[in-house]
């Protein structure tokens, strides 16, 4: 397992999901403040490598006061119910509209294994979260590590509508999640599965561009700097895809002729796709096309 350094006393541990393709894909952020905390656990197959790397961190999972989830989607907190036994003191903060999914996630569990086929069986089974541990922040609501770091809770929809970023306010270390795309070899490619919706997410962008972050840290996958212009960038890329998109369902093409319009005009997602990492992207990007093509509808025929 490999363990990156982020910033001081700030960690990202590779999951290492166990399929080929898949390494760099999702992370877990550990600071380790008076008050340890996590952000994203991945899901419930990568569980024992987070007590592998909190182990080589010298850190006791006992001690763990916090597991912050951006949101719910299987691969971000779908091993929570798993791990939380090993933790006994942890909270789990999540949005609001994800808390009873965590509670009984049955219905995310089918929903996970309907989109995400064989996907969802090797990111492993969805396991209950006691709702007496769970956590959820209204916008702006401080969580006080100790040593002077404080987490505030930011409302961020748009990627899923339980997305939540996490603003470390004093060395401004923004845990994006996936609300600034996912990052890849240097690149940013859109991730707009459905339900998606891009006012909300522009909005959001907008939101996170005004705190003018150091670092972002995003869970797919590590951090980067140049944060606001990045967060810019990924407004343009959206818009570019909307251009892409609705042309494309107003001329009645493809998913898979829009797909590699998409690839012609988007360099970025182009260089992903042609890296070792491109076929577990081209699954994704096809999957943000059908959620991006799905928003579009729904707004043409409300219009």
């Amino acid at each position: 397992m490999e363990i990156y350094p982020v910033a001081e006393k700030v960690s990202l541990l590779d999951l290492e999901l166990a399929i080929p393709g898949f390494e760099q894909f999702i992370g877990c952020y550990v600071i380790r403040r008076e008050k340890l905390a996590l952000v994203d656990v991945g899901p419930s197959s990568c569980s024992q490598n987070i007590l592998r790397g909190l182990d080589e961190l010298g850190v006791d999972p006992g001690d763990v006061e916090y597991i912050f989830i951006t949101h719910i989607h299987i691969d971000h907190a779908g091993g929570i119910g798993k791990i939380l036994p090993a933790m006994p003191r942890a909270k789990v903060v999540v949005h609001e509209r994800g808390k009873k999914y965590l509670v009984d996630p049955e219905k995310l569990w089918q929903g996970s294994k309907k989109i995400l086929g064989e996907l969802a069986e090797a990111y492993g089974m969805i396991y209950p979260v006691p709702e007496e541990r769970i956590l959820t922040p209204d916008e702006g609501e401080i969580f006080d590590l100790g040593e002077g770091i404080e987490l505030e809770a930011l409302l961020t929809p748009g990627h899923a509508p339980h997305h939540l970023s996490f603003l470390e306010r004093k060395n401004k270390i923004l845990f994006i999640g996936e609300a600034g795309g996912v990052y890849t070899l240097g690149r940013i490619r859109p991730s707009t599965p459905p339900p998606f919706d891009l006012e909300q997410m522009l909005s959001s962008i907008d939101k996170l561009v005004r705190l003018e972050p150091a670092l972002l840290c995003y869970a797919h996958f590590g951090p980067a700097t140049d944060s606001v212009n990045k967060l810019l960038s990924y407004g343009n890329q959206l818009n570019l895809w909307r251009r892409i998109i609705f042309d494309g369902i107003m001329n009645e093409e493809s998913s898979d002729k829009i797909y590699h319009k998409l690839l012609s005009q988007d360099e970025s997602c182009d260089y992903i796709v042609k890296s070792h990492f491109g076929e577990r992207e081209r699954g994704f990007l096809l999957n943000s096309v059908k959620g991006f093509s799905q928003y579009l509808r729904e707004a043409t025929n409300k219009s």
